[in-house]
């Protein structure tokens, strides 16, 4: 019984290691190259110099949040893709996304901004003007 301190220690660590993991391998993505997305595009966007892939789920709670919001830019700007990881998992695992929601700004090839959870109208507005 002298080791379960240490051993719930270690659990602890464990959880608290695993989101700054996704974190860290997020902020590692930015200004790498992006993967091939041209068969995810619809043809109004195939033109456009900005893309926002907004990666859901339909069982996250947060996303249920955000993608109302993320629709509504959708409509304002067009340069937004929606992603469901669960129809679209192959999608997900070609641009590495670990969590939802996830946002990420696309310029030309390169991906410019990669963003963690839910954020607000004011800096969507900012990504995609």
């Amino acid at each position: 019984m002298e080791y379960l301190p240490f051993v719930l220690i270690a659990v602890l660590l464990l959880f608290m290691a695993f989101p700054l993991y996704i974190w860290l391998s997020s902020k590692r993505m930015q200004g790498g190259s992006a993967p091939a997305y041209d068969d995810l595009l619809a043809p109004e966007q195939r033109d456009k110099a900005k893309l926002l892939f907004y990666f859901y789920s339909q069982q996250c709670g947060p996303c249920r949040t955000l993608t109302p919001l993320v629709e509504r830019m959708a409509e304002r700007y067009g340069n937004v893709v929606k992603v469901d990881v669960m129809q679209q998992g192959g999608v997900a695992q070609r641009f590495a996304i670990r969590a939802t929601p996830t946002l990420v700004l696309v310029e030309g090839d390169t991906l410019v901004k990669v963003i963690l959870g839910p954020v607000g109208e004011k800096q969507l507005d900012l990504l995609l003007h």
